[in-house]
């Protein structure tokens, strides 16, 4: 794929439901080499862990069907469900980092369309390049809105809006983006651009919300919680998402010797 587009995606970006979130989500997928001199590799199935929520239950995904020509077949839908994918879940391992994948590599084997995220989308940023206010690009499905007749998320556009050089908070590795970021957001890939390419610069897992309370209620009524998205998101930086993957692969040794 062309790092230069990170749109092509779009159409191998794949709606995920668990029985647990009772919401889309949205995964996508890295092809991990095992480097171990049999060329093999496994096509990994990244998102955060709160979307996989539970590898004890079912995980149903969903993507188009590919043509006899290799183009993708849009509204033509292929699902697959697993009742339990313990098999094959793997989390970051440090429980602050709110990532995980699931080795998705039979899906090769079926006319299912997808593409995989390549390396040089992974290459390291150059931070000296990448500052506050430069616009990136996520791929999502915002309170549960997509294009259902052609199965395909939309495309969104925001801002940096933290230090990117530095951790927000100085913890999980995290970047502030200024965009508004619903549920049904989690597991999008967050791309910024420079040099004319692309880069991978997280993969949102929060939006920061606004509590307050509604006060024109009657004296005698309890007030009501009310909740405000503040059009701000977190994304866990690509450097994690790095870990995730090395971490995955020596673990499928671990399990597959």
């Amino acid at each position: 794929m062309n790092q230069k587009c990170p749109i092509l995606l779009l159409a191998s970006l794949l709606r995920v439901l668990t029985v647990l979130v009772l919401q889309l989500a949205l995964d996508f997928f890295y092809d991990a080499k095992l480097n171990d001199g049999t060329g093999r590799s496994l096509t990994l199935l990244i998102s955060n862990k709160h979307v996989f929520k539970d590898s004890t239950h079912r995980l149903t995904m969903s993507l188009n069907r590919k043509r006899q020509d290799g183009t993708p077949h849009y509204g033509n839908v292929i699902t697959f469900a697993q009742e339990n994918f313990v098999e094959t879940y793997y989390e970051h391992p440090d429980p602050s980092i709110d990532l995980a994948c699931v080795n998705a590599s039979q899906i090769s084997h079926t006319d299912a369309f997808y593409r995989t995220l390549n390396d040089p989308f992974l290459d390291e940023i150059d931070f000296s390049k990448v500052m506050p206010s430069n616009d990136v690009i996520f791929i999502g499905y915002p309170e549960n809105r997509f294009d259902i007749h052609n199965n395909l998320p939309l495309v969104r556009k925001g801002s940096i809006a933290s230090l990117p050089s530095i951790d927000f908070n100085g913890k999980g590795g995290q970047v502030v983006i200024d965009a508004q970021v619903f549920q049904g957001s989690s597991g999008s890939p967050v791309f910024v651009a420079y040099g004319r390419r692309y880069y991978l610069l997280g993969v949102i897992s929060e939006t920061m919300i606004k509590h307050s309370q509604l006060q024109t209620l009657p004296a005698n009524i309890q007030q009501i919680g009310v909740q405000q998205i503040l059009g701000l998101g977190l994304a866990i930086k690509q450097r994690h998402v790095k870990e995730l993957i090395e971490y995955s692969v020596e673990e499928f040794k671990r399990r597959n010797p």
